[in-house]
């Protein structure tokens, strides 16, 4: 198992001691299964570092724990790794916990697990269940700042909410929408991975109140609990739209968007007006194929170097740093 970086260098990505680091290398018993899977995935994350420019050194070694679609954590990784790597001289090292059917107690006992002494953070994206409210709490009493992104956790341990105002996302994805559908009426589906995450539930309230305000022939359903995957979302739409009939607008902010087309197309709904959320490979290509009509977005890579910036600033001065919400974009066919 030989490598290009030191005992050391893997053992503080990884957050183990360089023993143990040394016991997995050589092969040597009595190392457990999960701790070998942690220092390959350290010498990923090294290789990862180097390849984007990021220099060896002292800096800041932090978590990206993600309870999402693997699509969605691609991209968030992709952003810290070059928000990273653009902080040089600095090292800026990353270390990502990602996984789309993780239960809130996994979460909490995985936030638990994080020391002071191996970590200087955690970004989070997870959903506000009572587990996890604790466990950041918990974090907070011993040191660990904790930063949520995209969606937020109102817990008083986090130090800073990074990502879009949601709310007001959700409002933009209803004035598409309604200029998309014009005077006619019918039924538009809401589409929530699920109304634990405060960020879903947040964008859900400011489109349906925009469109009771606004658009009074509209009827507005929703479907919640597919966890933006797509065979669970396929189900929930198929289930929805046999009830309903068929369908003039689809609002998904909770991803899983080949299964909901999946689930219409076989219900023969064609023209349909779509307005997603965020612009990862999948939602890109939906985009240039005609399916999808417009995306709200926003900029992951600057979003990943202001949590950087929180962890940073907490790091020198023991405190929280002023926060704002990053600015929406919306994305059509015409401006991938």
């Amino acid at each position: 198992m030989a490598h290009r970086f030191t005992i050391k260098q893997i053992a503080a990505q990884a957050g183990v001691s360089a023993a143990t680091v040394d016991r997995v290398r050589h092969g040597r018993a009595h190392v457990h299964e999960q701790t070998q899977r942690r220092v390959d995935a350290a010498v990923r994350e090294l290789e990862e570092q180097a390849e984007a420019g990021i220099p060896a050194g002292l800096g800041l070694t932090f978590e990206v724990l993600l309870n999402s679609p693997e699509r969605f954590s691609q991209a968030v990784r992709r952003a810290f790794v070059a928000a990273a790597a653009a902080m040089a001289p600095l090292r800026i090292a990353p270390r990502f916990h990602a996984d789309e059917r993780m239960s809130p107690e996994r979460i909490a006992a995985r936030l638990r697990a994080f020391e002071p002494r191996t970590t200087h953070g955690v970004v989070l994206k997870a959903p506000a269940h009572p587990a996890v409210v604790a466990a950041v709490e918990s974090l907070a009493a011993r040191g660990i700042p904790v930063v949520t992104f995209v969606t937020d956790i109102r817990a008083e341990g986090r130090i800073a909410y990074v990502g879009i105002d949601n709310a007001a996302a959700g409002r933009t994805a209803a004035f598409l929408l309604s200029r998309f559908l014009g005077q006619g009426g019918g039924v538009v589906l809401a589409n929530l991975g699920s109304r634990g995450f405060h960020g879903e539930n947040d964008r859900w309230q400011g489109f349906a109140d925009f469109m009771a305000s606004r658009c009074p022939r509209v009827e507005v359903t929703v479907v919640d609990g597919g966890y933006g995957l797509d065979q669970a979302t396929y189900e929930l739409v198929r289930a929805e739209r046999a009830k309903r009939g068929p369908i003039a607008g689809i609002y998904s902010m909770g991803g899983g968007n080949r299964g909901v087309l999946r689930a219409l197309d076989e219900a023969g709904d064609r023209d349909v007006a779509f307005v997603g959320h965020d612009l990862d490979d999948e939602n890109r290509g939906l985009l240039r194929a005609g399916r999808i009509d417009a995306v709200v977005d926003h900029d992951l890579q600057a979003d990943a170097a202001r949590a950087i910036r929180h962890l940073l600033y907490f790091r020198r001065h023991g405190r929280a740093a002023e926060s704002d919400a990053s600015r929406a974009v919306i994305v059509t066919p015409w401006n991938i």
